[in-house]
Parts: C-alpha cells; structure tokens; sequence
C-alpha cells in the first residue's frame, strides 16, 4: 500500500506541474496552450517504450512492478561497457540499455521484434541465438531481484548480446567442409544392356559414366565406378546442401540416357553424413543405399544419425532377376524348412487377403515335405471372413489356425518361424513367437520402413516390385514344380491375395503377376469363388457410397473423405472407398478415413504421379507407391484430415522444382 500511495502521490504531482504549464502557455497564447494540452495527453498517454505502463500492467498480474526511478538508482550502466547491455521488465519491454545496444537495434521497429523473439526462446533452454542487421549474436536473459527503499522487491530481467559472427562462420565453414559418402547403383542396368546389341553395350556404359561425372564435377565431388553398375561418390556437406536445393536433378538425367532402347536407365543413392568420421558416414551410406532398394529403386536417401531424407521415387518398383532370385529363395527356404521340426507362419496384425493366403501357401509347401504346419491367427477379421469359413468347411485347415500364445507353448528348439506380408517387427501376428524364434524367414512386398525391420531374419526374400506377399509364394511353388500339390481352397487364397492388392489386377501388375494368376489357375483356383470373397453387405456398401458422396476436393484432384463408423469393420470398407474414389475422374489420389475405437485408420491411392507412401510416412505410416496408409492415435477425423493435407502440401513441397 505505501508503494502504491508513493505511485499516486508522485502521478498528482505531476498531473499538478503539467496544469499549471498549461495555464501558462494559455495565458501567452491560445495556440500554445492547445499545444501544450496535447503534449500533456502525450506525456500521461504515450510513452510505452518506456516501459512503465507495461510494468503497471505486470505488477497487477505478478506484483512484479519495480518503479523506473527506483531502477535507475540500482542500475548504473557504464558508458564504456563493451558489450550490449539492457534491462527489461519480466514481460520483455525495455526499461534501459547502453549505447552498444542501441548501436546493434538502432530502429524501435526492429528492437521490439528482436525483444519479441528473445523471450520466446527464452522457455525452450539451452542458447538463445539470432540474427541481427547481417551478424549473429548469442543472447544472456538472467533474472535480477531489485530491491525499494520500502522493501518491496521486484523482478527485471538483464540482456546482453555477444557478436558470434566470426564463430557462426568458422562454425558454417567447418560443416560445410565435412565429408559426406554417397553410394550409386543403377536399377536397371542388366536389363537395359540385355535388350541392347553387343557393341552398343560400351557406349551406353560410356554415357553414364559421363553423365556421372559431369555431375561430380559440377559439385567439386569425386565419383569412382566400382563395378558395372555401382559407384562411390564423395563430396562436400556444404555442396550436399546445394544438391538438395536442385532435388537430385541427376535421377532425371540418368532416366534420358538413350542408346536405342525406350527403356529409361534409373539409379538409386544412398548418402551418409558421418558428423565428422567417415567410417560412419560409409555406414549410413550403406544402410540409406539398401533402404533406398527396398523402397524399390528410383530415389535418393540421405541418412544422418537415425533422420532419413528422402528424393525421387517416380518410377514404381523395379524388378531385378526375378526370376533367379525367387529359384535361389525358395532352394534356400527348402532347406530351412528340411531342416526344422516344424514350422510356424503368422502374417501381419488385421490379416488381409494376401496375408493369410501367403500363409496357406506356405502350408502347401510344408505339408509336401511332411512338416507340421501351424498359422497364427489370434482373431478373424471381416476382411478374410468369408475365406475362414471356407477354410472351416473344407475341414483341413481348421486345426491348423492357433494363437500366439498358444504357439510360444509348442515351440521346441528346431521351431522355424516364418512370417508374410510384413517386415516390421511391431505389425507380425505372433510378436511372442518372433521374439523367441532361433530361426526366422521374412517374405514381404511391402516397401522398406526407415525402422522396425526384422534384421535378425536367417532368409530375407523383400521385393517390393512384387504385386503381393501371395505373388512371391506362388512364384516359389512354381519353382518346386510336381513337388508341390495345391488344394483348391489353397489355390484360391493365393489368387484373392493378388488379386486384393493388385486392386483386380489394376496396379502393380507384371508379366510375372498373370502368369502367377494363370499357374493358379491352372492348379484349382475359381475365378467365381475368388470374386465371391470381396461381396459386402448392404450397410457397408451404403458406408462405401457415402464415403465416396461426401468426399472434398483438395488442390483440384485429391480426394479426402471420411468413412462412416456404423459398420462392423469400417477400416477395411475406408480402403474401398478410396479404391472407388480412383475412378472418378481427374483424381489422381484419394484419402480416406475412419474412426475405430481411439484410432484413426487412413487409406491412401494413387495412379503413381503422387507418392501416397510418402505422403503416409509424414504421418507415420508407409506402404506402396500407389497404396498406403497410416494410424493416428488420440486425434479427431477433422484433426486427422487437416494433418492429412499438411502432409500432401509437404510433400507437393517437396517435389516442386
């Protein structure tokens, strides 16, 4: 109360003083006594950059206030202190400063910007740095007691500002000077070069190396060929930085190769920073190259730490060998499967199609070497429902289906573990039979994860230009040719898994995919039964129809909608809608999604101009070129659909040259 009565007693004395100016100047002159009434308004009113209205307002809030009298009796700012020096009120408005500060924020506009700035960085901890007038400066914000004469005390805050300029550069300089490792390999070379005449095989080798090197060059890198169709290639991190800006244009100019053949040449690139040692930056170098492969090919990955960056991915997957590397798979799995006492399969968690059907398929293999087969399967989803109850029908299959934790209770030590359609650790069925498998084999379809991938895996058969998981089994059973008996209902699951996912043969469909269909086929499979496995009832098909109704345009041509909840599995007709939604025309990628439980299921497709895998990896999901999705957890639909056009405008972003 004393402190605010001095505040009072010192506001009348001053009110009193500028009547009395007033008075006088009125006395001279009317003109002069208007005037002299506007600079007393201006006095009492006007003059915030002071501070003291603000710390008026403060101290009601916090009792905070210190009078600016009082201030300038414990704060004497010497006139030579070096260093900019100020001192503020506790919300960031200026109270005082030295000459140096006022030389660095010499204009109103801009010191109260940088104010701005300073305190809301000042929460965050560790350095507060920013840019002022072209120079970098470090920020000192401490707190300071002041104590009236009344024993009131109050709070201000120091400032200084220290020039790290010549620090920021050798800072800069040093970083940009790091050697990053970058790692080539041409997808397609062999298949370029086999459809070429012999003699014009050099001269599509001397192109690219020209092309290579030439592009070296212009980056002061170096790029050495380690084999026909790999290179390493070194260069600067700053002159990385400047590879970014131009989006790795490189991928395009490989792609007009010609020598002859319409067969564009791609490239993958894997590109490690190392923080300093090259022994890492080799590493990361290799892990982004093998991601970028297991993504299938086309693209550009930079690995720094466990943060993964990725470029291009325009051309779909590209098949390499296929037909080789599925004979050596499956000699291998034989062997494996020879080898173990018995054998449990698992798919990834809410089994599709392919999923399951991969998995009857390995059954097949393992029931003509006389192994014991089991599936895991811990519920039946509607998505393989109808393909259940033929399996239940038929009768063979139906002892065969058995629970994660029942399966850990029958594993014995020669148990093989082998899991389809997934390679993530976190999505399998049985994650307690993965965890304590001695020997695990992996098939999967599904384009590389930046994480959770089973590495500990004795057999990795991943391809991602596979249509489907189903494609990669038949392809081996083809291999082992009579040896292998197919049962109808057998045949019939592996052509649903490929059929599902290559959306009726629409997306993701080779030479190698209907010849699969037609060895299916041939070994049982019923085109009708098969179609009959994708029939829904009446409330999902009005679901899937308002879906497809009530869907937004964003950017001209993506569709985003939201999938009604009222029907029993409303993830799986999300994904229906937004295959529909594909045939409307003008779109070129479709989002839908839905709410189950606290969770948010998103269904993304595309025709392969826009990357949906990307697009869901924002979002922490993954997939396909063409069809992917994600899971968002404790978020509303209206949250989930603008996080979904954040991520598609990222993205577009990102892809703009």
């Amino acid at each position: 109360m004393e402190q605010f009565g001095k505040k009072t007693e010192s506001g009348l004395v001053r009110i009193a003083i500028s009547a009395i100016a007033v008075c006088v100047c009125f006395i001279f002159d009317v003109r002069l006594g208007f005037g002299a009434v506007i600079g007393a308004f201006a006095a009492f009113f006007g003059w915030p950059f002071s501070g003291e209205s603000a710390q008026g307002e403060q101290g009601e809030q916090d009792g905070s206030f210190v009078d600016t009298d009082v201030l300038r009796e414990n704060f004497s700012i010497p006139k030579n202190l070096p260093i900019p020096y100020a001192v503020l009120d506790v919300r960031g408005h200026l109270l005082m400063c030295n000459e140096k500060f006022a030389e660095v924020l010499p204009e109103r506009e801009q010191m109260k910007r940088t104010l701005e700035q300073i305190m809301k960085k000042k929460g965050k901890g560790g350095r507060i740095e920013l840019e002022i007038g072209g120079k970098f400066y470090e920020a000192g914000l401490e707190n300071c007691d002041v104590t009236e004469e009344n024993g009131a005390v109050g709070t201000v805050l120091t400032l200084t500002l220290a020039d790290v300029t010549a620090q920021y550069a050798l800072e800069r300089r040093l970083a940009d000077s790091e050697t990053v490792v970058g790692m080539i390999f041409l997808d397609n070379y062999e298949e370029v070069a086999d459809g070429l005449d012999e003699d014009r095989v050099p001269i599509l080798s001397a192109v690219i190396d020209r092309k290579l090197n030439q592009f070296a060059q212009e980056l002061d890198g170096v790029v050495k060929k380690l084999e026909k169709d790999r290179y390493i290639f070194l260069l600067s991190n700053g002159m990385l930085e400047k590879l970014k800006e131009r989006k790795f244009d490189i991928l395009n100019v490989l792609r007009e190769v010609s020598v002859g053949e319409h067969i564009p040449v791609t490239m993958s690139m894997g590109i490690g920073v190392g923080g300093g040692s090259l022994e890492t930056a080799m590493r990361n170098a290799k892990a982004a190259l093998d991601l970028a492969l297991g993504r299938g090919g086309d693209q550009v990955l930079i690995k720094e730490g466990e943060k993964y960056l990725f470029y291009g991915g325009k051309a779909g997957e590209m098949g390499r060998n296929a037909r080789i590397r599925a004979r050596v798979k499956a000699d291998a799995l034989w062997e494996l499967m020879g080898e173990a006492s018995d054998i449990l399969v698992m798919g990834h968690r809410h089994a599709d199609l392919d999923s399951l059907g991969s998995c009857m398929g390995i059954c097949a293999i393992a029931e003509a070497m006389g192994k014991k087969c089991r599936i895991i399967m811990n519920e039946i989803g509607v998505g393989i429902e109808r393909l259940y109850e033929n399996m239940a029908q038929a009768g063979h299959y139906e002892a065969r289906l058995v629970k994660d934790a029942d399966a850990v209770k029958l594993m014995e030590e020669k148990t093989l573990a082998i899991v389809v359609d997934t390679h993530r650790s976190s999505m399998v069925e049985g994650p307690q039979v993965l965890a304590a498998a001695k020997k695990i084999v992996l098939f999967d379809h599904h384009r590389k994860s930046t994480t959770d991938f089973i590495e500990q895996a004795v057999l990795i058969y991943h391809e991602p230009y596979a249509s489907s998981t189903a494609e990669l089994v038949t392809e081996m059973i083809q291999h082992f040719g009579k040896k292998i008996k197919l049962k109808p209902i057998e045949a019939d699951a592996l052509l649903a898994g490929i059929t599902v996912d290559t959306k009726n043969f629409c997306v993701k469909t080779g030479a190698i995919t209907f010849e699969a269909a037609g060895f299916l086929r041939r070994n049982g499979a019923d085109s009708i039964r098969v179609r009959l496995l994708f029939q829904n009832d009446m409330d999902t098909y009005k679901a899937k129809a308002t879906a497809v109704r009530d869907a937004e345009i964003f950017m001209e041509n993506i569709a985003i909608s939201v999938c009604p909840s009222n029907v029993e599995n409303s993830a799986l007709t999300a994904a229906q809608a937004a295959d529909d939604l594909m045939n409307v025309t003008g779109i070129k990628a479709s989002f839908v999604c839905c709410k189950v439980g606290d969770m948010i299921y998103i269904s993304a497709r595309s025709f392969g101009e826009i990357n949906v895998q990307r697009i869901m990896e924002k979002l922490g999901g993954g997939g396909h070129f063409t069809v992917s999705g994600a899971q968002l957890k404790d978020c509303t639909l209206e949250e989930a659909k603008e996080k979904i056009r954040g991520a598609i405008e990222e993205y577009l972003k990102e892809e703009s040259i």
